[in-house]
């Protein structure tokens, strides 16, 4: 009986062993954890993408409706008369000089034959009435030709030069004619439309086709006086044709208002777009004088139903909530108004599921965006 009580006493006190053990045990790793445990409950730092915050001179835009023209848009027409052999089809790229339309050439080859034989014969007949009086005035008085004969003589030989001068001429106009039997481009271009068909008879003035230079190609606009005041040429602005932003350069403000609208015309040159010519676009023109302004990315906006904030990221890298109200705006750029400064660094990427206060890893900085 002992036997058994001595060894109950002695699991008991194992047990208390192993329990003190596992007690001590379990508090190092519950205070260890409890050390750990504000990094493990704190959101991981984001990566984001950043750039600068600027001091930009913007102004307020305003915009106009616009269209894209050509430089050269021309109908061309034919510079002499006759029955159209030939026309280009509708589509055709040419080039300068290249032939878009070709004219019946039998009555001009046969004017340019006639003047030809005619120029031919009156210089057979200067050439012969010149040596008769060379002749003749170097017998002097004994050849027994008076001074009136001779004077005779010197007439019907520069009236003979001067009508092969004008037979020489009408050769010119002539072959001039005949040139223009095949009507060449002005310029390189496409064929539009055909004015007149084959078969049709043509006469000088008539237009044969339409050519446009799809190349050079700039924007027209009308506005009010008071925004071209605003502009200068060489200023460039934003043009838009819904799909595609582009800056074009003022090349012209011509300076004849409408009677009836009060309205300018702008020219705006136009860089390589692929745009179709006629093609519908905005044109954003500045609405007043520019102002140096704090501007922000239009990437750093967050944009919530009951606010418009930015991220800033401190030299901890750490993103700060600032809350902003816009103003103006100009491309990639817009005026933030709140606790934001040029210089500091804003989110432009990954700012979506941020929190005030969270740890960011910088991934990328914007290149184009510099102080």
């Amino acid at each position: 009986m002992s036997g058994r009580l001595t060894l109950f006493g002695a699991g008991a006190a194992a047990l208390m062993i192993a329990g003190s053990a596992a007690f001590f045990y379990g508090e190092r790793i519950g205070a260890a954890a409890e050390a750990q445990s504000p990094e493990i409950q704190g959101p991981p730092p984001a990566a984001v993408a950043v750039a600068r915050i600027e001091a930009r001179s913007l102004a307020p835009r305003a915009e106009a409706p616009g269209s894209v023209v050509s430089l050269r848009d021309s109908v061309v027409a034919a510079a002499t008369s006759g029955k159209l052999t030939w026309v280009a089809d509708v589509g055709a790229e040419v080039a300068a000089g290249d032939v878009i339309a070709r004219i019946d050439a039998a009555d001009a080859t046969f004017a340019r034959d006639n003047s030809l034989a005619e120029m031919r014969r009156l210089a057979a007949r200067a050439s012969y009435l010149d040596s008769v009086y060379e002749r003749f005035s170097g017998l002097g008085e004994e050849g027994g030709e008076s001074e009136a004969s001779l004077e005779e003589m010197r007439a019907n030989r520069d009236e003979a030069a001067e009508a092969l001068a004008q037979a020489e001429v009408a050769l010119r106009r002539a072959e001039t004619e005949l040139e223009r039997t095949e009507v060449r481009a002005p310029f390189a271009g496409r064929i539009v439309s055909q004015e007149s068909q084959i078969g049709e008879f043509a006469s000088p003035g008539a237009g044969l086709v339409r050519l446009v230079d799809t190349e050079r190609l700039e924007v027209t606009a009308r506005a009010p006086v008071s925004l071209a005041r605003n502009l200068n040429p060489g200023d460039v602005v934003a043009v838009s044709d819904g799909r595609e932003r582009l800056d074009a350069a003022l090349r012209a403000v011509v300076p004849v208002g409408d009677e009836r609208s009060r309205m300018l015309e702008l020219r705006f040159a136009l860089p390589e777009s692929g745009w179709y010519i006629g093609s519908a676009v905005r044109v954003s023109l500045p609405a007043a004088a520019a102002r140096v302004v704090t501007a922000a990315p239009r990437d750093a906006l967050v944009l919530r139903a009951d606010r418009i904030s930015v991220f800033i990221v401190d030299e901890n890298d750490t993103a700060r909530r600032v809350t902003v109200e816009l103003g103006d705006a100009e491309g990639d750029y817009i005026e933030v108004i709140g606790d934001v400064a040029p210089g500091q660094t804003v989110v432009i990427r990954g700012g979506e599921r941020l929190r005030d206060g969270q740890a960011v890893t910088v991934s990328a900085m914007d290149a184009s965006a510099s102080v």
